[in-house]
């Protein structure tokens, strides 16, 4: 009979303690991510007439370049797209190219919040296919990180797209488990 090694017993107990503290930690309570547009306050003439206010955005609301969401304590702007061409040692494979997205995200809440651009971003070509995020094409900054309490994160993230497409669906996913997303319609032609 083999002697069990101490070191893969000791290694399994630790696994096994930590998933038991990670389920019975207390869970933050659950915060409202349905999307809502952000608009900069309407400064009213003197009319007498209250102002009208408007309905909140709803989940099915399509967003463009250049919008602000609210989700949650989120505020997510979707700034810019533009192509990156490479150059001669990295470059997109043949019959691809790089869709790069600048984004900003405000933490707007009272404890500091991670930022992971694998989890919380994703891109469907015009034929509903999930795209790859690409590591390799040249951007600036990074949405991936601790992001304080009242900071901003501004940074860019690439996709692997396939040429001859025209439109694509980049979708914001604050909560990991799905409880709501901002959807962002990109048309080619918006794109730098």
């Amino acid at each position: 009979m083999k002697r069990l090694s101490f070191i893969p017993v000791l290694v399994l107990a630790l696994f096994l303690c930590f998933m038991l503290a990670c389920a019975t930690s207390t869970k933050p309570e659950k915060v409202e991510t349905e999307p809502a547009v952000v608009e900069e306050p309407v400064v009213e003439e003197a009319s007498g007439e209250e102002p009208i206010e408007e309905e909140p955005a709803t989940s099915e609301e399509i967003f463009v370049i250049g919008d602000t969401v609210r989700m949650g304590d989120l505020v997510f702007t979707l700034n810019s797209a533009r192509w990156e061409e490479g150059d001669e040692w990295n470059k997109p494979e043949e019959g691809e190219r790089w869709l790069v997205l600048d984004c900003t995200i405000e933490n707007e809440s009272s404890e500091p919040t991670t930022i992971s651009s694998m989890l919380m971003f994703s891109l469907y070509d015009e034929d509903s296919y999930s795209r790859d995020v690409d590591f390799f094409a040249d951007t600036e900054g990074s949405l991936d990180g601790e992001l304080g309490v009242g900071r901003k994160m501004r940074g860019e993230i690439a996709f692997d797209v396939e040429e001859g497409q025209s439109y694509w669906e980049f979708i914001f996913e604050p909560e990991v488990f799905g409880f709501g997303q901002a959807i962002f319609d990109i048309n080619e032609d918006e794109v730098q």
